[in-house]
């Protein structure tokens, strides 16, 4: 007799390879009801509407089965795979399960399966759902109203921002973001305070879904005390774009107070990354010497992001290991093979023109009595020497020394700028008429304020 029986058991994950649907139907009649319970996890998998009415029928509740455990694995993979396969005549049942089935696991999978299908006439059954004694059917149900999208779950879901267990608060404050609703913004604010940590996240997401109208409220949370909520404030309005972030943003980047964690950092040049507003340029590429690697591959990428908008005059970054600046991409910068003279290169067809020059063995070289040889230079080309200014910059000394060569028809002005770090010398030196100065004065103070000495 065993041998007989084991001839004719089904082979459920053989069936199941083979996408045997009916063969698993037949199986999902079984008297065994463990073979029930496999069938129904097969069909699950499978997800093939041909076993709606099956599994229809293997979702429905007796109470007589309160007295079989498998069964309850019967009707939770019934109710999945309805949910999966998505056909709307499983909503009654579901909603049938939802409202009478004794295991709260069958509920909360009816209610999930009742948000995958979408159908609104769930909407109502799943309000109810939300008084639910168990969490998890709690829980699922706001999902599924969020992922319905209708606004009579508003009040409810309003309500349930308040539940005793986080799980459904979290939910809540999900479904809201994905219902839209400007009428949700004061209670996801409120909900920024909630003592759990998920919650908070999903409240600030929420508020990003519901967009420009949750600017203002995000921007004050991006002032909250708390790192993690100013790193994900910052996010969330990168992702709604609004350019009203952009002056905060910025603000925070330069202060350096609050804001030193390097997680805040980089999601605030994340943030002006995705916004692509060329005011964020600047800021972003001092960021390009942030002290943390994190922040400075953050900066590049921002950067990246906003030449790819179009946005702004597009920067270059660069570096050849022994010193770094940045310049607009608009200028002509070639790397030479000399050793004393390591760049050079202009704009404006060599309208202006600009070099990078180097000193080695320098160590007793002061930068003022390299300008002392300078401006003997500029004498003996009858040059006018208009001003100079000794100042330092990130651990260099440094000289600027703009002078003007008259000629015949026209003047050339001249400024050369020399950076001492150690035993190293480096001058800058940009040559061009006046006008052109004045013209590119932003694209020279860019070159000039981001020069780095790297040893």
């Amino acid at each position: 007799m065993d041998l007989l029986e084991e001839e004719i058991e089904p082979d459920i994950d053989d069936l199941e390879l083979k996408k045997d649907v009916e063969g698993l139907i037949s199986a999902l009649r079984n008297d065994s009801y463990l073979i029930r319970r496999d069938a129904a996890r097969s069909l699950k998998r499978v997800g093939d509407e041909q076993a709606v009415e099956a599994l229809i029928a293997a979702l429905k509740y007796e109470t007589w089965e309160d007295d079989y455990t498998v069964l309850i694995a019967v009707r939770e993979s019934a109710a999945d795979a309805l949910g999966i396969i998505g056909d709307k005549r499983a909503v009654n049942p579901l909603i049938q399960s939802l409202y009478e089935d004794s295991d709260e696991e069958v509920r909360w999978k009816a209610a999930a399966a009742l948000g995958k299908i979408g159908d609104h006439s769930a909407v109502e059954p799943l309000i109810d759902a939300l008084n639910d004694k168990s969490w998890g059917v709690r829980k699922n149900a706001s999902n599924a109203l969020g992922d319905i999208g209708d606004k009579r779950a508003f009040d409810r879901l309003n309500i349930a921002l308040s539940d005793k267990d986080w799980h459904v608060r979290k939910y809540a404050a999900v479904a809201l973001g994905k219902i839209g609703d400007d009428r949700a913004i004061a209670p996801l604010v409120n909900a920024l305070s909630d003592e759990d940590s998920d919650v908070r996240w999903k409240s600030l997401m929420a508020l990003g879904k519901i967009g420009e109208p949750a600017v203002e409220p995000l921007l004050n949370a991006f002032e909250n005390e708390d790192w993690q909520m100013r790193g994900r404030a910052a996010e969330v309005l990168g992702k709604i774009g609004d350019e009203r972030a952009i002056e905060p943003l910025v603000n925070a980047l330069n202060k350096r107070d609050r804001t030193q964690n390097k997680y805040v950092r980089g999601r605030i040049i994340e943030a002006l990354g995705r916004i692509g507003d060329e005011r964020a340029v600047k800021p972003l590429i001092k960021a390009l010497d942030d002290q943390y690697i994190y922040v400075r591959l953050k900066a590049t990428e921002a950067l990246d992001l906003i030449k790819s908008k179009g946005k702004g005059s597009w920067i270059v970054h660069f570096d050849n290991g022994e010193i770094t600046f940045n310049y607009p991409n608009t200028w002509e910068v070639i790397e030479t093979t000399d050793e004393k003279k390591i760049i050079k290169g202009g704009i404006a067809n060599n309208a202006m023109l600009f070099s990078i020059n180097r000193l080695d063995d320098a160590e007793d070289i002061e930068p003022e009595e390299f300008a002392k040889i300078l401006k003997n230079v500029f004498l003996m080309q009858n040059s006018k020497i208009l001003s100079e200014i000794p100042f330092k910059t990130r651990k260099m000394d440094a000289y600027v020394i703009v002078g003007e060569n008259p000629h015949d028809v026209s003047i050339t002005k001249i400024m050369i700028v020399a950076f001492k770090r150690k035993d190293l010398l480096f001058y800058l030196w940009f040559a061009g008429a006046p006008d052109y100065f004045e013209l590119f004065d932003e694209d020279v103070d860019l070159i000039i304020e981001s020069f780095q000495i790297k040893n």
